[in-house]
């Protein structure tokens, strides 16, 4: 049998959480099926600097092995000063529903031990496809006076680890779900007087949580673009010689036409960040007047609208003013490795754009940060 100490920090579980991307959600359900291996997410959290917050504070808990009164000591005065804290009113930025929740330790237990509990799981997953003998699998349930009756019926249930009922029903099987899975070989089953189930038995995993936990250590690799293989697939944009003559505000106007949206409004994007629009993103901050054509960058700017609305890639990164996300879209500019980057800045109450420009060199020292979004390629295709 496979045993599996809850009180280690296996490097597994560790990497499960870390390779994950960043998707934020105003319902957990969002994000369908298997999608929940790829990307982070937690319900109602609609900044990413705050779910990137509780990322981390989840992720070192698991690799400290330290216990969620610890994590909630670390973490709360963090929630409180963003305001993600006792009652709330939360704005759904894609449809404008309010919803009224409270948060307290109740929900962060469950944000904690749902992440968690599915990391540990699907390194256990790994340490039981490990031994080539172990091909049956145990459900145990814990049996608490909480347990559910579905899920405490199937304590003890032995099924072949291909059975097409672990696909939906390998725990977690619902919030504050306890169960686990153990590996055993049909010799150690004879000699425990076990009988192996055959049966076609009813689905017990909640609505949230009806995906493939055995597929999350395959899908949950969040891993650059190879700009190296990807070269030759990569947009090679002409600098558009229509944009030449136009004016600084004539461009900006162009700009918001193409990317959908008015001056001041917000944009959502593909983690669903919602952003404001706006001139900051061209202006020169020292003198306060508009760069939207320097270094011919206005030249490209279909590009630097497709950054926004269609980015290869989306890193986290931090400075004495805080943290800022760098969106990359590259381009092939005669065999050379470019990109479009923009960046947004996160402040107490909104998301607001810095800069936007043409990257020509020095590509690769801007990829060092914390990557939370990569468009998927044949080269980082899982």
């Amino acid at each position: 049998m496979v045993k599996f100490d809850f009180n280690l920090s296996p490097d597994e579980a560790i990497a499960y959480l870390k390779n994950k991307g960043f998707k934020l959600s105003f319902n957990y359900d969002e994000l369908k099926n298997e999608a929940h291996h790829k990307a982070f997410t937690v319900a109602k959290v609609t900044r990413l600097d705050l779910l990137n917050d509780i990322h981390e504070a989840i992720t070192k808990s698991l690799k400290d092995g330290t216990s969620f009164a610890e994590f909630q000591k670390n973490l709360q005065p963090t929630l409180e000063k963003k305001g993600w804290w006792g009652t709330q009113d939360i704005v759904n930025p894609k449809t404008g529903e309010v919803k009224t929740i409270n948060i307290g330790a109740n929900r962060l237990r469950t944000i904690y031990e749902t992440n968690t509990r599915m990391a540990y799981n699907v390194a256990r997953e790994e340490q039981m496809d490990a031994l080539p003998l172990s091909v049956y699998r145990r459900y145990v349930s814990v049996l608490l006076a909480t347990t559910r009756d579905n899920h405490a019926a199937r304590h003890g249930t032995i099924k072949h680890k291909d059975d097409p009922w672990w696909k939906i029903n390998s725990p977690l099987n619902g919030w504050n779900c306890k169960c686990k899975k153990t590996a055993y070989s049909k010799r150690e089953i004879e000699r425990k007087g076990w009988t192996i189930n055959e049966d076609t038995l009813p689905d017990i995993a909640d609505k949230d949580f009806a995906y493939d936990t055995r597929a999350g250590s395959n899908m949950a690799k969040l891993s650059r673009v190879d700009l190296d293989t990807s070269l030759s697939d990569l947009p090679k944009p002409q600098k558009n010689q229509l944009y030449e003559n136009m004016s600084e505000a004539e461009l900006l106007n162009s700009f918001y036409e193409k990317l959908g949206v008015k001056e001041g409004e917000t944009f959502i994007d593909k983690i669903n960040d919602p952003m404001i629009i706006d001139s900051s993103l061209f202006l020169d901050k020292k003198t306060k007047q508009l760069k939207i054509n320097k270094e011919d960058r206005h030249l490209l700017l279909d590009e630097l609208v497709n950054v926004i609305k269609e980015p290869d890639e989306i890193y986290l990164e931090w400075d004495e003013s805080g943290m800022k996300k760098n969106m990359f879209r590259y381009i092939n500019i005669d065999g050379k490795k470019e990109a479009v980057m923009a960046v947004f800045r996160y402040l107490k109450d909104k998301t607001q754009g810095a800069t936007l420009f043409h990257v020509t060199r020095g590509l690769e020292d801007r990829r060092k940060m914390k990557l939370v979004y990569a468009r998927e390629t044949d080269a980082n295709k899982q």
